[in-house]
């Protein structure tokens, strides 16, 4: 499959907007689009709203999509000051749903964003409907595996943001795909041009530092018995080729989530939702309107 033109194909027949909203003094960009009850979509670490934009027309009809660009991320705000914690993200989470009049909304959370839609679930569980953990983090370290899939995307992003250039940039981006060729060119340029943005360097640094740092991780793992506290219905949605964690790791980690189902995505790694979303969409969607789809038995 050849990289398409524009990463906007899929929403040319979708009503939505792009909005920025002043949370605490940070501008926060948002994309919009559909009607009813509200969800939330958080990217990964390094990431931006535009990973969603395969999923937001297939919702909209179901629900009002937000998705948002994390602190430091995107075209969200990138304070000097700021030091770019979890916890310093889900704040600025929990803010932006009062800015936004928002009391109550399902999550969708890939990767870091699946950590951060989690931890809202274990902290802020009247906040939360239904909630989607899409090849997310914060399950504990396991084995050899694990260290040298951190270490290979550590170098891929150092090298991203210090040298900006399409070819590291690209290798970046790959890093997510199973298929490298599945990679947008016009992605490449929307990443260039989010790393031109001020603050954006140091606080991508600073996050990946913190993230993979064991002392910090550990604070946030996403252990069995923080798991057990989540009370909203839960779809773990995973891939055959995600690096880091594999579908035996998702199986076991999220197992402790007391209200969960989940789905395997084949032939995608880190953005199931994009390689695949047609199959993607319609696991999720099904979930949130209450129609059991997920594929608990795959192997």
């Amino acid at each position: 499959m050849a990289p398409r033109d524009t990463v906007w194909l899929d929403l040319l027949d979708v009503g939505f907007e792009q909005r920025f909203y002043d949370v605490g003094g940070i501008r926060t960009r948002c994309i919009e689009a559909g009607e009813g009850p509200p969800i939330v979509f958080l990217h990964g670490g390094g990431g931006h709203a535009e990973t969603w934009v395969r999923n937001l027309g297939p919702h909209s009809p179901h629900r009002r999509c937000y998705a948002i660009d994390m602190l430091g991320h995107g075209h969200t705000d990138a304070p000097a000051d700021a030091g770019y914690t979890t916890d310093e993200v889900i704040d600025h989470v929990v803010r932006f749903l009062d800015i936004a009049g928002i009391d109550r909304a399902d999550f969708c959370g890939e990767s870091f964003g699946g950590r951060v839609s989690a931890w809202m679930a274990i902290r802020h569980p009247d906040r939360v409907g239904k909630l989607v953990l899409n090849t997310s983090g914060g399950l504990p370290a396991t084995g050899d595996r694990h260290q040298v899939d951190v270490q290979d995307l550590l170098a891929r992003t150092t090298a991203s943001l210090e040298a900006g250039t399409e070819e590291a940039v690209r290798s970046r981006m790959e890093w997510l795909f199973a298929d490298p060729g599945r990679v947008p060119d016009e992605f490449i340029a929307i990443r260039q041009a989010i790393y031109r943005r001020p603050g954006i360097k140091n606080s991508l640094t600073t996050l990946f530092s913190r993230l993979f740092d064991p002392a910090d991780a550990k604070r946030y793992w996403l252990t069995p018995e923080r798991l057990a506290g989540i009370d909203a219905p839960a779809l773990v949605i995973w891939s055959d080729h995600n690096p880091i964690h594999s579908w035996q790791d998702a199986r076991e980690g999220f197992s402790h989530i007391p209200d969960v189902r989940f789905h395997l995505v084949k032939d995608a790694a880190h953005w199931p939702q994009w390689e695949q979303p047609d199959e993607y969409n319609t696991v999720q969607v099904d979930f949130l309107r209450g129609i059991e789809s997920a594929n608990e038995g795959a192997a």
